[in-house]
């Protein structure tokens, strides 16, 4: 199986568990509902077992991370409005706050930012780092409809994931820099701080990628990584054993990756996660609103 048709594997079982969100429960009962977000297990140990084959196959993983940290925040308003997009409306105007005291994020913001412009990249890049992690702290309601929130989409875990990667695989290389590893540390560490409790699978996502990494060259002991985490975060965190079913089930695909890239279209499918969501939560602040128009008129 190639990496094309692994992700269009991922792609399909994601836009499956995103779209259960918005048909429940207007649209679907809650059976119908569990059976369609069990199928959106599969995708999550997918992504992350391809964060690990790309970083391994990539010729500059500067490029390849600053993709990751774009869509992070190109997805993140799509993101809130089709997953937790209040569903309160009340006429309390604009809202604006930070998840975290203000100081405390604009340190750990300008230390990352620090870090990426004097380790990573010395261009324009280091806005999309401002701008992703500004997002993540910020907090934006307007009419009771949010529009930034503490739920972070999955680019946030895939990003963080990467570079834990990344500053571990250059702490192992004979030819490391000390001084550019403490400050990737250090940043890592204020981002960490800023996104744990609200990505997307949260501080598990992230020991996923890592631990798949660590267990490289040999798939095997990869496969027996990933479902030793769907134990944990299905069975440990109750989950219908529907969901550690499916998610288990992403091990056949990992197993029978053949090391072939198939036919590229990378920034295709990094495009389809913002838009199908931007349709998505425009529909559901559609419902939302109108609903709330029949109430008041009743």
């Amino acid at each position: 199986m190639t990496v094309l048709l692994m992700k269009l594997l991922a792609l399909a079982s994601m836009l499956v568990d995103h779209t259960a969100v918005f048909l429940y429960p207007r649209f679907t009962d809650a059976q119908t509902y569990e059976w369609l977000r069990a199928a959106g297990r599969l995708a999550f140990p997918i992504y992350a077992f391809l964060i690990v084959n790309g970083y391994g196959k990539t010729r500059d993983v500067r490029r390849y991370l600053t993709r990751l940290v774009a869509f992070a925040f190109v997805s993140q308003v799509p993101w809130v409005l089709a997953s937790d997009a209040a569903l309160y409306p009340r006429d309390n105007g604009l809202v604006v706050g930070l998840g975290a005291r203000w100081f405390v994020c604009a340190i750990f913001i300008f230390v990352a930012c620090a870090a990426w412009y004097c380790t990573v990249r010395k261009d324009w890049s280091v806005l999309l780092v401002l701008l992703a992690l500004t997002a993540a702290v910020l907090r934006v309601e307007y009419a009771g409809i949010r529009i930034f929130s503490d739920e972070l989409n999955v680019f946030y875990t895939l990003s963080l994931g990467l570079c834990v990667v990344a500053v571990l695989d250059g702490a192992l290389s004979p030819q490391r820099d000390t001084v550019k590893l403490l400050m990737q540390a250090l940043a890592l560490f204020g981002v960490f701080f800023l996104v744990r409790d609200n990505a997307d699978y949260r501080t598990l996502g992230v020991a996923l990628i890592v631990s798949i990494w660590l267990a490289r060259g040999n798939r095997f002991s990869q496969a027996g990584v990933i479902l030793l985490w769907c134990a944990v975060e299905y069975i440990v965190d109750p989950h219908p054993v529907s969901h550690f079913i499916a998610a288990a089930l992403s091990l056949v695909p990992i197993l029978l990756y053949n090391g072939r890239q198939g036919r590229p279209l990378k920034l295709a499918f990094y495009a389809i996660y913002p838009l199908h969501l931007a349709i998505l939560g425009m529909a559901t602040v559609y419902l939302t609103l109108t609903q709330a128009a029949g109430t008041v008129v009743s």
